[in-house]
């Protein structure tokens, strides 16, 4: 794993890579229902990190249980991926990791390197991919192989993904003998799990829906159908109130358990959620800086629009100009610009009066390769 996150941190000074981020810190309560045990509450705590641009992807993320019992479970997930694009084409290579831990039980581990194929549309696409890896339960060591089929297709706030997946790997069994003794023993399993995932956005809420079905024709996992629903709703735009009931099946990779759940979670967040209030006019701010806004016009195209006051001349470069500078023409208090480019978020930059290139004062902003930022311009379909 070490050795994919080392390759993709040097992948991405090549990359010409523009950074997008997501970072959240979730405290809250559960219940939870698992085999071993009846129903109990806790309390838990989450963390996600994640950084990507149109190449590189790196996630980190992390929870913490503790039951009503004393007991406590925790997991760290880690990945790290580069993506290489062939015209329509995008072939990708990555490493995941996963730790776990519970409490009176050794320590679990797995890893795996894979590939993927992407053809990638304007709102869809489709993958085929494979992988192998390692997994370490109780002091022993055994293989793992994967190979997975997707589709997805997004439209605005929504999107929709199928994805089919096989694994071969093995895990440790108890079998129970009328007389008392328990006895441990390894033994491989081989199963399918095809799932459906959709996410939609309502202004303030999000709502994430999984329906999975699993096929087990080798060893003694269970065959079964299982779902999952969860939802943020942003009260602010950094602070939100997430919540989620589900039942997750058991995952010989990563050594969990299956289990049923419900959540309840504050979500704080380092980035901005939430509602967008799409503007016509560009916001007004002091001399010196300067905001910008982008409407649809007839025939496809769009109208980016700067609110620049006292400038003499206004320019703007980014990945809509192919980062050539174009001179915006003036139109009573503020500055146009028609094109015709693909709807979604793109990078700009503004410049007035021949100064610095900076980014639009009411803009989200990134980080680029270079260690300066630019501005997250969305352009609706």
């Amino acid at each position: 794993m070490s050795f994919a996150v080392f390759a993709c941190l040097a992948a991405a000074k090549t990359a010409n890579a523009q950074w997008a981020r997501q970072t959240t810190f979730d405290v809250g309560a559960t219940r939870l229902t698992r085999d071993d045990f009846a129903d109990t509450d806790g309390v838990h705590v989450a963390a996600l990190w994640s950084r990507w641009s149109d190449r590189v992807s790196l996630v980190a993320s992390g929870a913490a249980t503790r039951i009503a019992d004393g007991r406590s479970t925790g997991i760290a997930v880690g990945s790290a991926s580069y993506t290489v694009p062939a015209r329509l084409l995008r072939f990708e290579t990555g490493g995941t990791a996963t730790i776990l831990g519970t409490s009176n039980q050794g320590p679990s581990s797995s890893w795996l390197g894979f590939g993927r194929v992407h053809l990638v549309g304007n709102r869809r696409g489709v993958w085929v991919g494979a992988g192998g890896g390692g997994v370490h339960l109780e002091s022993t060591d055994f293989g793992a192989a994967t190979a997975d089929l997707g589709v997805w297709a997004r439209s605005g706030d929504y999107r929709l993904t199928i994805n089919g997946s096989a694994v071969r790997t093995s895990m440790i069994s108890t079998v129970n003998f009328s007389d008392g003794p328990v006895l441990r023993v390894r033994q491989q399993v081989e199963y399918s799990d095809v799932s459906i995932i959709g996410h939609g956005a309502w202004g303030r809420l999000e709502l994430d829906v999984l329906g999975l079905s699993r096929h087990a024709w080798k060893g003694s996992l269970a065959s079964s159908p299982t779902a999952a629903v969860s939802a943020t709703w942003w009260a602010t735009p950094y602070v939100a109130v997430a919540g989620g009931v589900g039942r997750q099946l058991a995952d010989p990779m990563r050594g969990t358990v299956r289990a049923r759940y419900a959540t309840v979670a504050l979500r704080l967040s380092a980035e901005r959620h939430g509602p967008v209030r799409v503007r016509s006019v560009p916001p007004r701010v002091g001399a010196g800086s300067a905001s910008m806004v982008v409407v649809r016009a007839d025939g496809g195209a769009s109208v980016v629009r700067v609110h620049a006051p006292g400038a003499q001349v206004v320019e703007v470069m980014g990945d809509i100009t192919d980062w050539s500078p174009v001179v915006l023409e003036r139109r009573g208090e503020r500055w146009e610009m028609r094109l015709t480019t693909t709807a979604g978020s793109h990078h700009v930059l503004v410049r007035i009066d021949g100064g610095a290139w900076v980014t639009p004062a009411n803009l989200p902003r990134i980080d680029d390769e270079f260690g300066g930022t630019v501005g997250l311009l969305v352009i609706p379909e």
